[in-house]
């Protein structure tokens, strides 16, 4: 029987070196035609991120603290930041790419969808098809086929994009960019970004690389705000 497993069970501390770590977490999505002529749409920060600017074929728009998208060429993204820091130590991120189809009403056994219509599909089908037993088909969710055929109830699947911007890295040395002289005026700290993909087919060399339209782009900036140093002996 499975048992679900508590945090808090076995554990209670979080030692880092780092006398203040803080962590920004966010979430956008890549539109370079939205109206709001930012290059992205949806940000999600808990109001931590200002803006996440990045190539727009719109006039460029201005954030609610008043900066200006710059329009940077396709590839990279100037996220800025709602706070001031003292050093920046690392992040991540990751992507959820569009889906190559939506209408896709059969399924090959081994081949991942994401459900995009759920028609009048019982579960029994949904079930049949692959999605593990115990959870109700939702739009949205993915799942790997276990069955080869129509899925039936006019239910659609999609098929999973690829990235074509995998690598992201950080442009020049973000700190001596992440304490601004005048938070209240110009917002804080900013970090750009380079998306990076191949060349071409064939070719491996990466250059800076616009993902597509659609993309769900989920980042983390680690920060140290003490200028504290703590020596251990």
């Amino acid at each position: 029987m499975s048992v679900q497993r508590g945090f808090g069970l076995n554990g209670k501390s979080f030692y880092t070196n780092v006398v203040t770590p803080q962590s920004v977490w966010c979430n956008f999505i890549v539109d370079s035609t939205n109206g709001n002529g930012f290059g992205t749409r949806s940000l999600k920060s808990n109001g931590y991120v200002e803006a996440v600017f990045m190539h727009t074929t719109q006039t460029p728009g201005r954030s609610s603290g008043g900066n200006l998208n710059p329009n940077p060429a396709a590839g990279y993204a100037q996220v800025i930041f709602k706070n001031n820091f003292n050093y920046y130590l690392g992040g991540f991120s990751g992507q959820i790419t569009p889906l190559t189809s939506t209408s896709t009403t059969a399924t090959t056994a081994g081949n991942v969808y994401v459900i995009t219509a759920l028609g009048t599909a019982t579960l029994a089908q949904w079930q049949a098809a692959g999605l593990p037993a115990g959870l109700v088909p939702t739009l949205g969710q993915a799942f790997v086929a276990i069955a080869t055929g129509t899925i039936g109830g006019s239910a659609h699947v999609g098929l999973p994009g690829e990235q074509v911007a995998p690598v992201v890295s950080v442009v020049g040395d973000p700190n001596t960019e992440i304490s601004n002289s005048n938070l209240a005026v110009n917002s804080g700290a900013q970090v750009i970004v380079q998306f990076s993909g191949p060349t071409a087919a064939g070719n491996t060399a990466l250059i800076a690389t616009a993902p597509a339209d659609g993309t769900v782009v989920g980042m983390n900036f680690n920060f140290d705000r003490s200028s504290v140093t703590i020596d251990g002996l």
